[in-house]
This record gives structure tokens, sequence and C-alpha cells, in this order.
């Protein structure tokens, strides 16, 4: 089986054809799935994304092949065990590497970039930032040549990984069967992903499969039509703010405080943080969300006969973080 590392860069030409496609159906739509300007944003951060670091692969790929000599085990790099074993140990550090990127803020600061788009397409899953590289996040991956998988194998796993995400970033596609939404990452368990409501937020991180979120704890099913794009409007929204504004907005929250404990959350804390209430994160808008949805429930079913009561308990409100 000739597994070939540069499957990606061999995929992507279809990906631009397929994205396109999708964006001339979705100008037949209307506005509301569309507009040239949202459109124009996901291109110029995509090919600005590939021109910035595509040099800066050797790195990563440097760094593996100088942790595959201290190897635990010596595998076939085309046996099935091999090829499995990337796959899972590739899609298990993405879970958590995702599940990071929304949960601190210097991570959270170059992750934002794609999930500034308000409209939910194959274009949108280009926006990828020009930063995130220089996080450092991919050494987070340095692990799994330990395991006997080859920098090599290591890049066609990856290429397998990006390829499925790219798919995923859909409103073609509803539902797929139980099985394969039960398992396998969908268009439906990322749509949740993408949304700015509080019951949603940080949640369905898997890449390819979705079970990772069911043991974690992170899973939300979809149950209706939601708003896309982030919390936090973006003042202007061209592909230099969307990629520096964060950046610019947590050194402003650092002279908010003089306190070094302040200053360290302003940055490595949950996005949303902050030491005087005035912005909340994603676990306190779910509880606020939580405690909201418990009195209008409690409310409607004093003023309800017992015909209603079924109905109201499935009464939610929807809130964003601000």
């Amino acid at each position: 089986m000739d597994l070939n590392p540069n499957l990606l860069v061999h995929a992507a030409p279809a990906m631009v054809v397929l994205a396109l496609i999708e964006l001339l159906i979705l100008k037949h739509a209307g506005p509301k799935k569309e507009t040239r300007k949202n459109a124009i944003n996901s291109l110029v951060i995509g090919i600005g994304f590939l021109c910035v670091t595509l040099p800066l692969k050797v790195i990563p790929f440097a760094i593996n092949s100088w942790v595959y000599q201290f190897r635990f085990f010596e595998l076939k790099q085309t046996a099935a065990l091999a090829i499995i074993l990337a796959l899972i140990a590739e899609d298990f550090t993405v879970y958590w590497s995702h599940r990071m990127s929304h949960n601190v803020r210097y991570f959270w600061a170059s992750h934002l970039v794609h999930h500034s788009s308000e409209t939910y397409n194959l274009l949108a899953a280009g926006r990828q930032s020009w930063l995130g590289f220089y996080t450092g996040s991919f050494l987070l991956f340095s692990w799994i040549p330990l395991l006997g998988i080859t920098p090599e194998l290591m890049l066609w796993a990856k290429s397998v990984n990006s390829i499925y995400q790219f798919f995923v970033h859909t409103e073609h596609i509803r539902k797929l069967p139980k099985w394969i939404e039960f398992i396998f990452n969908t268009p439906s368990h990322h749509r949740v992903h993408h949304s700015r409501e509080a019951r949603n937020l940080d949640m369905n991180n898997g890449a390819m499969l979705i079970i990772w979120d069911r043991m974690f704890g992170s899973f939300v099913p979809e149950e209706k039509e939601t708003v896309y794009g982030l919390c936090k409007e973006i003042k202007n929204p061209n592909p230099i703010n969307i990629n520096f504004n964060e950046y610019r907005d947590m050194y402003n929250d650092l002279k908010k405080s003089p306190k070094l404990y302040h200053k360290f959350m302003y940055i490595f804390g949950p996005p949303g943080w902050s030491h005087d209430g005035s912005t909340k994160t994603a676990k306190q808008l779910r509880r606020e969300l939580a405690a909201t949805n418990s009195k209008v429930i409690e409310m409607g079913n004093m003023n309800s006969g017992p015909a209603e009561l079924h109905r109201n308990k499935k009464m939610e409100v929807a809130g964003v973080r601000v």
C-alpha cells in the first residue's frame, strides 16, 4: 500500500473546486447562506495560511524525526496495525489540541480565525490562522513517533484527518445513519461546534471521531438550526483584523489590572475570563443558561395544565458569549 505523505497536497485542488462549486450553489440560495465579502475573506485567509505555514512544516517533521529514534516499538509502516494506530493517535491528539484551543486564550487567539465565518460551508473550512503555527501547538503531536510511527506516516495520517475535517463543513448534509453519527464526527456534530449559542460553545471537538467527545463529556447533539460565528464581534472583519484582533484585545486586557495572576489568566485562562466579571467564559454562560431554563420551566409548570407540562420541559433559551 502506497501511503503518500503528500496526500493533502494532491487532494487540495479537488477540495478547492468542490468549495467553489458549493459557493455557486450558495449564491443562488440567498445572502443568508453566503456573502461576497465573507467568501473573499475566507479565500484570502486560506491562501495566506498556505503561504505562511507550508514552508515551516519542515520544523515539526525534523522534531518528529529526532523523537522517532527513541521509539518504543518497531512497526512495519504499511501494516494495518501501524496505519490504524497512526490514524487513532493523530485523531486523539487533534481532539485534545482542539479542545485546548477553545479553553486557553493563548491558543484561542489564533484558532478563532477558523470560527470567524458567520456562514458554514466548505470555503469557511479554509479559514486557518496565519499565526497558529507559532503557538507551538504542533509539539503536542511529538509523542506519536514514540509508538513507532514514522514522520512520513504521521504526515499521511494528518492529511487524511485534514481532508475528512474539510468535508464536515457543510449544511448540505443533514443527518447520517445513527451508527455513523455515534462513532464519527459528521456535518451535524460539527455544525454544533461552530455555533455561538451558549449551549454549544466549546463542544464537539472531535476531528474524525466523535467518540472522544462522548467519552470526555464534551458532546452536544444538534437539535435545531443555529447561529454561526464569534460571540464577540470583530469590527471591520477583514483578513488582517480577523487574524490579529484577539492579540490586540489581549494586550489591552493585560493593562486592566496590575496583579500578576490576572495578567496570567488574561493570557492562559479560558476565553471570556475577566477579573471584574465584565465578560463571561463559556462555562459561566452555560451555568447561567441552565439557571434561566430552570426558571422558565418552573414558571411554565406553575402556569400550565398537565397537557402543557411535557412541552415546557423541552423549552430552551439561547445565549451568546459577550
